[in-house]
C-alpha cells in the first residue's frame, strides 16, 4: 500500500519541517504580543468540542502555510536563481554544450543514451548556438524523461530532498526574520538577555541563508543533478 502524499519522505523533510522552523518565531511573537493570560484563560473557558475545533483550524492553517511556503520556495526563490520553470537548472546546462558543469565526452554520452532510450533529439553545437532557446527546451525534456526512469533512486532522491528542504527554508525568511526580531525586541523590553540573543541568532541565520541563497542552491542543485545523471547511467 502506497503511503499517503502527506506522510511521504520528501513531503515531510522537504516541506513541512522547513515551514515548521519558518513559523516557530512569528507564533512565539504573537503568544508574547497577545499575552499568556489571553492563552490560559481561553483554554479554561472552552469546552473539548472546542479544542477539538481549534486544534483542527491549526491543522488546516498549517497545511495552508506549507502550502505557501513551497510555492513562494518554488517562484520566489528559485525562479529567481535558476530562471522560469527553472530553465537554467544544473540538470539542462549539463545537456548543453555552452552549459559547462561537465565534460563534453560525458554530455555526449548521455546525450546519446537519452536519445537512443526515449527518442529525444537535440541540438547539435551550432543548432544550440543558433536557437538557444529551442537547445534549451528540448533539454529540458528530455531531463523529465531522465527522471521518470530514476524516479526515486536512493541517492537521487536524498539530494532532492536536501535542495527541496533549503529552498523552502529559505522562502520561510519573512515571517521567521518579523518573528524573530519581534521576540528579541520584547525580550529585550523584559531584559530578558538569553532568550533575546537566541532569537537575534535565529534572524541572523535566516537572513545569512537569504544572502547566500545563490550559492547554496546552485550546490545543491549541481549535486542533484550530478547524481540523478549518474543513476541514471548506472541503470
Amino acid at each position: 500500500m502506497s503511503k499517503i502524499k502527506w506522510l511521504d519522505e520528501y513531503e515531510i523533510k522537504a516541506r513541512y519541517i522547513p515551514t515548521f522552523l519558518s513559523v516557530i518565531p512569528i507564533v512565539h511573537f504573537s503568544i508574547l504580543f497577545i499575552g499568556g493570560a489571553f492563552w490560559n484563560e481561553l483554554a479554561k473557558s472552552i469546552s473539548w468540542m472546542l479544542v477539538i475545533t481549534n486544534l483542527s483550524l491549526s491543522l488546516v492553517v498549517m497545511l495552508a502555510l506549507v502550502q505557501i511556503q513551497c510555492s513562494l520556495g518554488k517562484i520566489w526563490i528559485e525562479e529567481t536563481i535558476f530562471g522560469k520553470g527553472g530553465e537554467r537548472f544544473p540538470t539542462t546546462d549539463m545537456l548543453l554544450y555552452g552549459g559547462g558543469l561537465i565534460s563534453k565526452e560525458r554530455k555526449e554520452q548521455l546525450r546519446f543514451r537519452i536519445s537512443d532510450l526515449f527518442g529525444c533529439v537535440f541540438s547539435s553545437e551550432n543548432e544550440e548556438r543558433n536557437d538557444p532557446s529551442n537547445a534549451r527546451l528540448q533539454a529540458r525534456e528530455a531531463v523529465g524523461h531522465v527522471r521518470t526512469k530514476v524516479g526515486h533512486g536512493v541517492m537521487t532522491f536524498q539530494y532532492n530532498i536536501r535542495y527541496g528542504f533549503f529552498r523552502n527554508l529559505i522562502a520561510g525568511v519573512v515571517w521567521a526574520t518579523i518573528g524573530a526580531l519581534g521576540c528579541s525586541v520584547i525580550y529585550f523590553i523584559d531584559s530578558r538577555w538569553k532568550a533575546m540573543s537566541l532569537f537575534i541568532t535565529y534572524t541572523v541565520i535566516f537572513l545569512t541563508l537569504y544572502l547566500f541563497k545563490k550559492v547554496i542552491l546552485e550546490k545543491l542543485a549541481f549535486s542533484y543533478a550530478d547524481t540523478l545523471f549518474t543513476e541514471f547511467s548506472n541503470r
